[in-house]
């Protein structure tokens, strides 16, 4: 069977910390909260945390969660894309 590169793609919400860090997390996976002192470490640890919870919920067979905010809420997210295999 082929494998074919599947794109997901999750918005992440980054708060300020009170200690100057970044809190960023992702609505669509409950649990999905990482922390970083810079954006960019925090932008690196959500992406890594996404794809193991991602990994996590194909190792149990679930369906993969689907994103649930709306483009007009999304003003100060971002966006993480994270690359998968899926057979086809």
């Amino acid at each position: 069977m082929k494998s074919k590169e599947k794109i997901l793609q999750y918005y992440v919400i980054y708060e300020r910390d009170e200690d100057g860090g970044y809190i960023a997390s992702s609505p669509a996976i409950p649990g999905c909260v990482v922390y970083g002192r810079t954006l960019k470490e925090a932008y690196n640890n959500i992406r890594s945390a996404i794809t193991e919870c991602i990994e996590v919920i194909k190792e149990f067979r679930k369906k993969l969660p689907k994103e649930t905010i709306k483009p007009k809420m999304a003003q100060e997210l971002s966006f993480v894309e994270i690359s998968q295999y899926a057979k086809t």
